[in-house]
Formats: structure tokens, C-alpha cells, sequence
């Protein structure tokens, strides 16, 4: 079972599992984990990257399944972690720079493994396909849906069914952009227009012409899909009522999944988009009454 670590290719790393005695394979896996999980050094870790990759092909049982992945702080600095399907993240570590390769930032192994470079599991756990994150500057009368928005999201991340809809897409990831003409700094205060006809004459603050929508391109990674779109949030939007702006987040978030469906479509990409349309429809409901 040791080849497993020098299977590069996930395709044939599938092929090998399926010649293994599953239950056996799946034992000597685990196994595997938990002398991984407390990995000491960057060849650990690897490993541990493709013990979770192997997992992921054949199954994690009655154990929780987790991911493995790499990303970078804002500061440039790496960090690994463990993570579930939920996004709670499990372990995390912070990693430093050592010549040509990398040592834990709080770790007592100093081994020097020359040209490691940090591996990142490719098949990843099916997540929620909705993923968002806010401008931290917001006018103030945003703060009630700003606030609502969090508990939408955990309804999204543990209501909808993503290992249903299909394993080629991934997710769209979603940056909400408000005015926020009242901010506290002035030097920070803005708003968007979505056209130069929307300013009102003699206008005399800052502004940004922006879209309603900026989609980006379908991407594919590792063999999913995922795609990003900029949402700008005009002061008009944000003086409704909760109820109203409300409405009109839905309204957005079918949008956003129905502009997705599209692509997939002309992509020939198979993905139970009216699965996740009906899943959508009844926690935005949900979302709304509550």
C-alpha cells in the first residue's frame, strides 16, 4: 500500500485503490491518518495530503471525512489544514521558509528536505457551492441583512446537498460590495452607481461606476469548475427595508445559480442544477420568513 505515496495521477491512484480489497485498504488508510495527523515536517504533511486523497476515492467509512489543503495568510506565509465539509477547520499550522523549502512555524522537527514543495489535496470534499464574503465598509442602514447574512450562509452550508448535485462544480464565490456614503472615516466614504444616470446631479461625493453583477470566467481546476462574480450594492439598495433588500439577495442568489446552470450547460458539464435550484428556493424561503 506504500506505492500509494508515488501515484501522482489521481486517475491512476483510483485505478490502484479499486484493485484493493476495500475494507482492507480503507483500515490501512486510517491507519495511515492517525499517524499523519500530527505530521512533524513538509514530507508529512505531503503524505498526509495523499492519505486524504486516497480517502476521498475509496471512502472514509464511518469516520468524518477531511480535506487537506494548503493556502497562503494575507502576508504571504503558508498555512496547512484540516477541514470538514462544514468549513470547520480541524488543525491548522502556520509553516516558514527554510532555503528552497519549508519548517512548521512551531514545530520541533528542523529536517531539511530540499525542493519540497507543499502538496494540496485536489479532490475535495463537496462543499456548500455558495460562498461569500462582505466588504468590511457598509452604510449603516445595512447592518440588519449584513448581520443576516451569516446566518444564511450556515443555512447554506449545512442545508444544501452539494455532494448530490454533481463532482465538476465546485463553487461561485460571491463578493459583496456596499456603499457606504455615512461611514465613521471620511476619508473611506463611497458609493456605487451602477451608470453615470444615476448620480444625482451636482453630486459632490466619491463614487464608483460599477455593474450590478461582474462575472468572472469558468475556471477549471484540478477537474471542477468554479467561477467568481462581484455584486455592488448601490446606497438606494441598502435605505430599503430589510424585508426588501432581502427579496432582492434572493433574487440575486437564483440568478447567480441559474447564470452557473447555463455555463455548465454549453460546457456539457452533467450537474442536477433543478436539485439545487428546489434546495435554494426553499432555504432562501426559510431565510426570508425568518
Amino acid at each position: 500500500m506504500t506505492e500509494i505515496y508515488n501515484i501522482n495521477d489521481l486517475d491512476e491512484l483510483s485505478i490502484f485503490l479499486r484493485g484493493m480489497d476495500k475494507e482492507q485498504a480503507r483500515t490501512w488508510l486510517l491507519n495511515q491518518f492517525d499517524n499523519l495527523y500530527h505530521y512533524r515536517n513538509i514530507k508529512e504533511w505531503n503524505e498526509l495530503v495523499r492519505i486524504c486523497e486516497a480517502l476521498r476515492i475509496i471512502g472514509w467509512g464511518d469516520r468524518e471525512p477531511l480535506e487537506a489543503k494548503v493556502e497562503r495568510w494575507i502576508n504571504g506565509s503558508f498555512y496547512t489544514s484540516l477541514m470538514n465539509k462544514y468549513f470547520e477547520v480541524k488543525s491548522e499550522q502556520g509553516w516558514r521558509k527554510l532555503k528552497d523549502s519549508y519548517v512548521l512555524e512551531n514545530g520541533d522537527d528542523m529536517t531539511y528536505y530540499s525542493g519540497y514543495k507543499f502538496q494540496s489535496q485536489r479532490n475535495l470534499l463537496p462543499k456548500s457551492p455558495f460562498r461569500w464574503i462582505k466588504s468590511a465598509n457598509y452604510q449603516k442602514s445595512v447592518q440588519p441583512l449584513y448581520d443576516s447574512l451569516d446566518s444564511l450562509k450556515e443555512m447554506m452550508i449545512h442545508e444544501l446537498q452539494p455532494e448530490k448535485y454533481g463532482e465538476k462544480f465546485s463553487y461561485i464565490g460571491i463578493y459583496m460590495s456596499f456603499s457606504n456614503h455615512d461611514d465613521e472615516y471620511v476619508t473611506v466614504r463611497s458609493e456605487y452607481f451602477h451608470s453615470e444616470d444615476d448620480v444625482p446631479k451636482g453630486f459632490e461625493g466619491k463614487y464608483y461606476i460599477r455593474p450590478k453583477y461582474k462575472f468572472g470566467r469558468i475556471v477549471n481546476q484540478n477537474g471542477t469548475y468554479h467561477i467568481k462574480v462581484e455584486r455592488y450594492f448601490s446606497r438606494k439598495f441598502g435605505e430599503l427595508p430589510l424585508c426588501e433588500q432581502k427579496k432582492i439577495v434572493s433574487t440575486d442568489f437564483l440568478y447567480y445559480m441559474q447564470y452557473v446552470s447555463d455555463k455548465l450547460r454549453k460546457k456539457k458539464i452533467e450537474y442536477n442544477s433543478n436539485l439545487l435550484k428546489s434546495d435554494l428556493e426553499r432555504i432562501l424561503t426559510k431565510w426570508m420568513n425568518s
